[in-house]
């Protein structure tokens, strides 16, 4: 009676042993795991090794497929939309950094004019306000024998000068007034609020566009003028590009286009008005004792000017 229980507790196995057992189990099981069916009316043309390798391979593509989907679906941002009644411009721009993809404000008004954008002070050269392009200024250098002079003389066409200038003021002034009344009344458009940096770049676009179009407008309207006046062959009265002479024993005149030496005065380099679209330039100035200028000959300071300003 008393060998009894110790034979009992001999033969019953241990935690260690059951572990073991069945960790060998179940590494066995893995290793045989086979999905193909044993009904030999699905049989595979693979034999027994190479059905267990396939169901390796597949549960290794099925598990890793799994995975991915699953790191997918973490890394998905979900959005949320909330919808606020009330809001203050505050409150848009301190949400705007943080969702600057996904806030959403609405217009009210979905097309503004630029004027309510908008504030150009418009600023034009000192000299169109100056007493330069005044009548005053301007009658008291009219010369009623002003094309007695040399041509070269600045009393021969500083009046007509000073009065193109102030002719060129105020055209410019109205061309900019009426370019920035229709720049004023053009429409910005957007159907959602656009944030400050945004806004930023947009009016510095519209802007420069605006002041590039004005110049390139009054650059082709002066080339306009010009080529008028040159392709017509228009005589300036003061005869500066062209000259006009009697024909001797006739009734006839003859016209005879100006040329000028450029400023280097050498006889190589000349400038012909009627070529160059009257935009020949040369210096001016002051002369006393002269001689008629010879028809058809290049226009030169001889005898030399007591000073020199720039003609053109």
């Amino acid at each position: 009676m008393r060998d009894t229980p110790n034979k009992s507790k001999r033969q019953s196995p241990s935690l260690r042993t059951i572990f073991i057992a069945g960790r060998s189990r179940l590494f066995h099981v893995i290793r045989e795991v086979n999905l193909f069916s044993a009904n030999p009316f699905w049989s595979s043309a693979l034999n027994h090794s190479e059905q267990i390798v396939s169901t390796r391979l597949f549960l290794f593509l099925l598990i890793f497929s799994l995975l991915i989907m699953i790191i997918y679906a973490s890394l998905t941002i979900r959005t949320h939309y909330v919808i606020l009644e009330q809001f203050s411009l505050g409150d848009f721009e301190r949400l705007e950094p943080r969702y600057p993809t996904t806030i959403n404000v609405r217009c009210t008004h979905v097309s503004n004019s630029h004027q309510k954008y908008f504030n150009l002070s418009l600023k034009f050269h000192e000299i169109c306000s100056s007493s330069f392009i005044k009548k005053r200024w301007i009658s008291s250098l009219f010369l009623d024998n002003a094309t007695s002079h040399h041509i070269l003389d600045f009393r021969t066409f500083t009046f007509a000068q000073f009065r193109g200038l102030g002719l060129l003021c105020r055209t410019a002034r109205q061309s900019v007034h009426d370019a920035y009344r229709t720049f004023n009344s053009t429409h910005l458009t957007t159907n959602h609020v656009l944030s400050r940096n945004h806004f930023t770049e947009i009016s510095a676009v519209i802007i420069n566009n605006f002041l590039q179009t004005l110049v390139a407008n009054e650059k082709q309207m002066a080339r306009l003028v010009s080529m008028t006046i040159a392709l017509n062959g228009i005589v300036s009265a003061l005869n500066t590009n062209y000259d006009i002479h009697l024909i001797p024993s006739s009734r006839k005149y003859a016209t005879f286009n100006d040329t000028y030496f450029k400023e280097n005065q050498t006889s190589k380099s000349t400038c012909d008005c009627r070529l160059k679209e009257n935009q020949c330039s040369y210096p001016a100035g002051v002369f006393h004792n002269w001689t008629l200028l010879e028809i058809e000959k290049v226009i030169t300071s001889n005898p030399l000017s007591h000073f020199q300003v720039n003609k053109r």
